[in-house]
């Protein structure tokens, strides 16, 4: 009755108000769906399990879907007719017949959008019942599950105790029937056929590993990933015969379960050996390599074959765990003869996992994390008791629960150190075609690769997300709650006023680390082949390349900042805000800025000059948008702030060109020819390559003859060299040279002297004779 009258309504309402056709079937089979939901669930008779339930949920989630496009569909409709009613103004006495009917038409069309919103507002309220009520069962299914009894330890001893022959009888009836000894006969031609190809595999498979191993080997590259290679092909070498011959043989058993649709315990057999041998594979390549594969965990050698031999029993306790679950699956048992294996082996099993839980506190990620160990031991015990108290599937939740958890995240572990050390590798050039890559996108040998960081933060952020989802969804977070989880990831959640989507943070992340990958092969192509025969001098080309990459950086800022919803209005009231800052603390940081955005257009010093800041000497190493980097002559760098390139005296040793003038000063003795002395220091400023001696524009080497001194004749040599930060050498090697040269002429380069005059009194020192003593 509710459904024809919800139907009766929606058609006045399609009457009233154009909708569109699909959205109108959509909610239809949404009302129909609903209706069918409620009446299943309210029923005091329908047997509900988890499988149902599920499915009630996802259905309720599909009608919350399409009841959200129609209240969206009506709203914006509502909206849209308003604004066209603010449009038409206010009614009038003298208004058109037009305007009146247009003005009618859409108070209509705001009338059946209204109580189509109405009637989808109703379905997205019962919608939202249906899938609380949902949850609400499952919760209740799940804990009754949980809480179910069976016969604890002490009955299943009694029982064993009591009947012995019982458990003689099933064992013997186990093996005539299912084990599965007479199928093989049967098909022995084939087990051999398979045998026999699975050892030619194996056989050829471990000649390619042994000359893949010794090329690795050989290689002798650094890393995680490289080490887990050789690890991965040395102990695949040494268990290929194992896992041909038992993969060989478990997939002739699928093959016959797909086909036949039967299965014997022998073929479980063979499938869990295979299983034992590839645990057993992956134990020896993370734990304990074989020769010659590298230790890849951190853990000391003596506790890293500890814990190896602690998981290789683990191993064949879980073999006997699976072949033990199998049995029981293909033969009837009685309970308490399983439950008394079962309790046994849960003792074993949680002893083993207590042991080796307690050897991973020599781990270094989880060492001083005392609790987790203490929780995963805590865990482990009470799913022991539950099960000996007769609790079997809260035991069996626990302990898959608590195995569960530990497999996914070695499992995030694993792939977080493949996923860095992929990107150490990229950032090193490890390999011939990573140096070929870097040398595509123009990186240097001590760079990193553009956006690596980006690309680091935002995996990590995924792997993590998906572990913690996956972490919930095993210890039974309800699928309703994980859909709702998923819809929050990407269609957003509210903030108070603002919207987070998580999602298109993550891919504005991705999209500014490639931006910013891009930008930098942009910049390094300009560099080297795109400005590379223009006529822009260098000094031009480092400024266009840096206001480019800058320019680069803020739209990739800007895009990115698109793609995370946040909207250019909050940035402009962000900047306004920021303007109050500015004006108090961040003058400085603005004023640098500024500072270095005038340095690049102007260009006053430039990458390579030998300038003077106050007290520093040095090099321009490096010009960026807030400071300019100085490298001195003792190699150390020094970080001036851009305003002071700007408001203070600078010295630019090679601001026009790179010609520099140098004074040498000499001194000769008095009696020296001085037309000798002024060829001689000529000839030397000419012998030197560096001194510019043939420019019609620059002057030639010159002599000054500049003052008689106390001890000398002093002289200067005068000249313009090629590169002014050769200054020092160049003036150290005509030293050389004019004292070699002055030496030969036999001209003298004297040194300060003083004549010292005593003038004494004879009849004085006659006097004060009686005061020396002999």
């Amino acid at each position: 009755m509710r459904l024809i009258l919800f139907l009766i309504i929606l058609v006045n309402s399609f009457m009233a108000h154009a909708i569109d056709p699909l959205l109108g079937l959509k909610i239809g089979e949404a009302e129909a769906t609903l209706v069918v939901l409620e009446k299943s669930i309210n029923n005091p008779t329908s047997r509900l399990d988890l499988k149902l339930l599920r499915e009630f949920q996802e259905q309720g989630r599909f009608v919350k879907k399409i009841a959200n496009e129609c209240i969206e569909y009506n709203e914006k409709s509502i909206n849209k007719s308003a604004e066209d009613l603010e449009l038409l103004g206010d009614k009038t006495e003298a208004e058109e017949k037009d305007v009146t009917a247009k003005r009618k038409s859409l108070n209509d069309s705001m009338l059946g959008a209204a109580q189509q919103l109405a009637s989808c507002r109703l379905l997205l309220l019962r919608s939202h019942e249906v899938v609380d009520v949902s949850l609400a069962k499952q919760q209740q299914v799940l804990a009754n599950e949980l809480l179910t009894k069976q016969s604890h330890i002490f009955q299943n001893f009694k029982f064993i105790l009591l009947n012995p022959l019982d458990l003689y009888d099933a064992s013997l009836e186990f093996v005539q029937k299912d084990i599965g000894i007479y199928t093989v006969w049967d098909n022995l031609y084939k087990v051999v056929t398979v045998i026999v190809i699975a050892l030619i595999v194996a056989l050829l498979l471990k000649r390619w590993l042994k000359s893949s191993l010794k090329q690795h080997w050989q290689n002798e590259q650094k890393g995680y990933l490289n080490q887990f290679q050789v690890s991965l092909l040395s102990c695949l070498n040494r268990y290929l015969v194992a896992l041909a011959l038992t993969g060989g043989i478990s997939a002739l058993y699928v093959y016959q379960f797909v086909t036949l649709n039967r299965i014997d315990f022998l073929g479980l057999v063979f499938i869990g050996l295979f299983l034992y041998a590839l645990f057993n594979l992956i134990i020896r390549i993370l734990i304990n390599p074989c020769p010659p594969g590298h230790q890849l965990s951190s853990l000391p050698k003596d506790i890293s074959l500890l814990l190896a031999k602690r998981l290789r029993l683990l191993s064949k306790l879980l073999l006997i765990g699976f072949l033990m679950y199998t049995a029981i699956q293909i033969h009837q048992f009685p309970e308490q003869i399983i439950g008394f294996f079962r309790n046994i082996y849960l003792f074993l099993l949680i002893l083993n996992l207590i042991w080796a839980v307690w050897l991973f506190r020599f781990y270094e990620s989880i060492s001083n994390i005392h609790f987790i160990r203490a929780v995963i031991v805590m865990g482990l015990l009470v799913s022991l008791v539950s099960d000996w108290l007769g609790h079997v599937n809260m035991s069996s939740f626990i302990l898959i629960g608590i195995l569960s958890s530990m497999v996914l995240w070695s499992l995030t572990i694993f792939i977080l150190r493949i996923w860095t050390d992929f990107l150490d590798s990229m950032d090193e050039g490890r390999h011939q075609w990573q140096l070929t890559f870097r040398k595509r996108i123009g990186v240097k040998e001590s760079e990193f690769i553009p956006g690596s960081f980006w690309f680091r933060m935002t995996f990590a952020f995924l792997i993590w997300s998906a572990f913690i989802v996956g972490l919930l969804k095993i210890w039974g977070l309800p699928d309703a709650s994980l859909i709702a989880l998923k819809d929050s990831v990407t269609s957003g959640f509210e903030l108070g006023t603002v919207k987070i989507v998580p999602l298109k943070f993550v891919t504005a992340i991705l999209t500014f680390a490639i931006l910013l990958s891009i930008i930098g092969w942009a910049k390094r192509r300009m560099d080297k082949s795109w400005l590379k025969h223009s006529r822009m001098d260098h000094a031009s080309k480092e400024s266009m390349i840096s206001l480019l990459g800058y320019l680069g950086v803020a739209i990739a800022a800007l895009i990115g900042l698109s793609i995370a919803g946040v909207e250019l209005t909050n940035i402009a009231l962000i900047a306004g805000a920021l303007s109050v800052g500015i004006g108090f603390g961040l003058q400085n940081i603005v004023n640098n800025f500024i500072s270095g955005v005038i340095l690049l257009f102007e260009r006053p010093i430039k990458t390579g000059d030998w300038v003077v800041v106050g007290g520093t000497q040095g090099y321009v190493k490096k010009i960026s948008i807030r400071s300019t980097q100085i490298q001195t002559f003792d190699r150390s760098d020094v970080i001036v702030p851009n305003s002071e390139l700007i408001s203070t005296q600078v010295t630019n040793w090679m601001f026009k060109d790179k010609i520099g003038r140098v004074i040498v000063p000499v001194g000769v003795a008095y009696g020296s020819d001085p037309q000798k002395v002024k060829q001689i220091l000529l000839d030397v400023a000419h012998q030197n390559p560096l001194v510019i001696t043939s420019s019609p524009i620059i002057s030639k080497p010159w002599v000054l003859f500049t003052a008689f001194g106390d001890s000398a004749l002093n002289f200067e040599l005068r000249c313009f060299i090629k590169t002014a930060d050769q200054r020092l050498s160049v003036i150290s090697d005509m030293n050389f040279a004019i004292e070699a040269a002055l030496r030969e002429a036999g001209i003298v380069i004297p040194f300060p002297q003083r004549d010292v005059h005593i003038i004494s009194n004879s009849d004085d020192l006659i006097a004060n004779s009686d005061d020396i003593k002999p």
